[in-house]
């Protein structure tokens, strides 16, 4: 039986022992998606919170699992590593791993605005989805 294929892209942050925490995260994320690629990291600075500048990237792969499994196996990389929302509250974010695309349907409209999204999207050579 052949599965369908789904596109999806990420985008990690951290900025509490920042380096850390996005390898940590990059080998949660390798082993749910095997075939997954990684852009470089950038420093940023915080967007919208108080708080120490964050190192981001972004991951691009292809799996068969359905949108609520990918969102579920996220949320749950981002609770084993201690990710808790008062904290969040407070601007300390171990890690952040958003769906950034599912196939054609772009998520987070905002984060795509962001230049270093827009930087490293070209270079993972992400192919542009006229679907937004």
């Amino acid at each position: 039986m052949n599965q369908q294929m789904h596109y999806i892209l990420l985008a990690l942050g951290s900025n509490t022992l920042a380096q850390h925490h996005i390898e940590l995260a990059k080998a949660f994320l390798t082993a749910a998606f095997p075939k997954i690629q990684f852009s470089r990291s950038l420093v940023t600075p915080a967007i919208g919170i108080v708080s120490p500048p964050f190192i981001n990237c972004l991951a691009q792969t292809y799996c068969c699992e359905q949108m609520a499994d990918v969102l579920a196996t996220l949320k749950n990389i981002e609770t084993t590593m201690g990710s808790m929302p008062e904290e969040r509250r407070k601007g300390i974010v171990k890690i952040d791993i958003d769906l950034l695309q599912f196939d054609e349907t772009r998520h987070k409209r905002d984060d795509w605005e962001r230049d270093y999204i827009q930087l490293l999207i070209k270079e993972l050579g992400h192919k542009q989805k006229t679907n937004t």
